[in-house]
């Protein structure tokens, strides 16, 4: 062993006297750099004395993280994506108090003037509220008064709806189809019933197996706990190495 460590030894020192010979021819009358003198990095905008949380003196930080924004705490930054809103669009951190004072109208872009200005004189009723709608003072109040003072109910009159267009032949084989639809309405009713009669089957019989067996195993359990009893009470004679009386108890 000590041959082997002394061999290891002398290799080492081969290869340094080789490195450091290699060095001098290299860069003749140079200074050579000891291997751990490495050069100091710094990060930018970064400080190691700037902490995102409180850390107490005296204990061990298991890492630390730093941004290239200073200052910046992602814990404290309130950045959202979806901004909470109520129902007028105003965000929800202003107070209902204020939100509720402000004026709330309706915008449409002015390539549409010319077709309300257009649906105002065709529509003399409409007039005022198209006019409110162009200067931006239609409010969601005067939206509710058009729409139900305007709105209509819709009639239907289904003889006028038009029936899918059928050829001759096809119009013969009415009854038919009719059959058709009717058998398979009955297929599927009988399908039904026999799925569902046969899932409760298999669950009730799944049920009594269970229960079956959970009684044979109580039952087993019950018997093997009598016999011991009448073992070990009945039948001291065959117990092995329990304790000898010795006969003055």
């Amino acid at each position: 062993m000590a041959g082997i460590l002394a061999g290891v030894a002398r290799r080492h020192a081969s290869l340094g006297s080789v490195a450091s010979g290699m060095v001098a021819a290299k860069a003749p009358g140079a200074r050579v750099l000891p291997a751990l003198a490495m050069p100091q990095r710094r990060s930018i905008c970064a400080s190691p004395a700037r902490h995102n949380t409180c850390v107490n003196p005296g204990w061990p930080v298991m890492y630390h993280i730093t941004y290239d924004k200073p200052g910046w705490d992602p814990e404290m930054e309130l950045e959202y994506d979806v901004m909470p809103r109520d129902e007028f669009g105003v965000p929800a951190h202003i107070p209902p108090e204020l939100s509720t004072t402000i004026r709330h109208t309706y915008y449409v872009p002015p390539q549409y003037y010319p077709f309300l200005k257009k649906l105002g004189d065709d529509t003399p009723e409409l007039k005022p509220f198209t006019d409110k709608l162009m200067n931006g003072e239609m409010t969601f109040d005067d939206y509710e008064e058009m729409f139900y003072t305007f709105a209509k109910p819709l009639k239907i009159h289904r003889p006028l709806i038009p029936m899918p267009y059928r050829t001759a032949e096809e119009i013969k084989r009415t009854d038919e189809v009719v059959w058709e639809g009717a058998w398979l309405s009955f297929r599927q009713r009988v399908l039904g019933d026999y799925t569902s009669q046969l899932y409760f089957r298999d669950y009730i019989a799944g049920m009594a197996l269970g229960l079956y067996f959970a009684w044979v195993y109580i039952q087993t359990h019950r018997q093997y706990r009598i016999d011991m009893k009448l073992f070990y009470l009945e039948a001291p004679e065959h117990k092995i190495n329990w304790v000898k009386p010795r006969g003055d108890l």
